[in-house]
Order: structure tokens, then sequence, then C-alpha cells
């Protein structure tokens, strides 16, 4: 009898662990992604902190502002463009500053489809000014074979980062290497340079010029 009295408490022991366990599988959210009940889920579900934002645990306020750089550090692999948006910083720019990255069709390639994405509407696709949106404008850019023939690429470069005219800065949805690749683009669109006289063709027009004015000055 005695026997029988313990079988029997370990069915009940039995029937109330799987209620209990049952009970606590089904405690969670009708989602059948849902994990139920979760134990210290803050071991692997770790409250996250938004940048520039304010969050609050166990009463206290962080404020993510300390995540911010130092000041005056820069971050590794940027490189910062140390020319002002003024007229001064736009004549050094087509001073000093030279394309870093080598020109090849796979760059070419790229630098066309930045083009197509970011230029084309205004620019039109010979660069002619042509572009879709071109007549919305109160003018029409000029023509990189034309007015724009002997930009240096310093210069275009300036005008892609900060915007001149009518056209918005692009710094802000283009890296350094993507602005450089469009200046490869633009330059095939100038198409050749026009030589610049040399000092030989200098001297030669000024004689030139002295004779036509003695010979007006004789009538």
């Amino acid at each position: 009898m005695k026997l029988k009295y313990k079988s029997i408490k370990s069915i009940y022991i039995g029937v109330a662990l799987a209620t209990l366990v049952i009970g606590f599988a089904s405690c969670g959210k009708k989602d059948a992604n849902s994990p139920g009940v979760e134990f210290a889920p803050d071991m692997y579900r770790s409250p996250s902190v938004e940048v520039y934002g304010t969050s609050v645990f166990n009463g206290d306020t962080i404020y993510s502002q300390q995540f911010l750089p130092v000041k005056g550090t820069i971050a590794r692999g940027y490189m910062p463009y140390v020319y002002p948006n003024t007229s001064e910083g736009y004549e050094q720019a087509g001073l000093y500053l030279k394309n870093p990255i080598a020109l090849n069709e796979k760059v070419m390639l790229e630098a066309e489809a930045l083009y197509g994405k970011y230029c084309l509407h205004c620019h039109g696709v010979s660069g002619a000014g042509d572009g879709k949106v071109s007549d919305k404008l109160p003018g029409a850019p000029p023509a990189y074979n034309g007015a724009l023939k002997n930009l240096s690429e310093g210069k275009i470069f300036h005008s892609i980062t900060y915007g001149k005219g009518l056209m918005g800065n692009h710094a802000n949805i283009l890296s350094q290497d993507e602005r450089w690749k469009l200046v490869h683009y633009v330059q095939r669109l100038q198409g050749p340079k026009e030589a610049a006289p040399t000092d030989s063709a200098k001297v030669a027009t000024t004689i030139t010029d002295v004779k036509k004015e003695e010979t007006k000055s004789t009538h």
C-alpha cells in the first residue's frame, strides 16, 4: 500500500512539473517567433544606445554625446579637405589639387555610372548642358567641351565638393574617391585641352600688334 502511495505521489509530481513547464512555455506572445519567457535576457540581448540621443537604464540617464570623437581627431582613412569654399580656395584647388586615383577602364566605368546617377539630368549625356532638367533651370549648365573645356581637375573636384552656381554640394552624397572618379569622366567629356600659347608665340603676337599700331599711327 505504501509503495502504491509513492507511485501515485510521483505521478502527481510529474504532472505538476509538466504543467509548470507548459505554463512557462505558453506565457509568451502569440507569435511563432517569440521565445516565450526569457531568463536574464540582458545576458544575450543587450539594449542599444542611439547615437546623439539619451537612454535611461535603471533610472540613470546616459548621454550618448560621450561617444563623439575627441575634438581635433581625424577618422582613420579619412582625409580632410583643406581648401575653403571661397574664391581663393577655388583658385588654390585649381593650382595644387591632383587626382590621386589612377585612370583605368574599371574606374571609368564606375565614373560613368556615377555621372548617370548624379549629373546626367542637368549636364546631359555628352556634358553639353542639355539634360532633361536643364530647361527648368534659370540657365543651362555650361558645356564641358565649351566654356569649361580647360577647367582643371582641382577646380572640377572643388566644384563637385562645394557646388558651383546652381549646382549644390555633393560632398554629403559622394565620397572623396567617387568625386575624383567623376573628375575623370568630366575630363573625358571635356575632350583634348586647348594648348596654351608658348612664350615665343606670345612674343610674336606682341611684335605683330606693335607693328599694327605703328602702321595705324603713320596713316
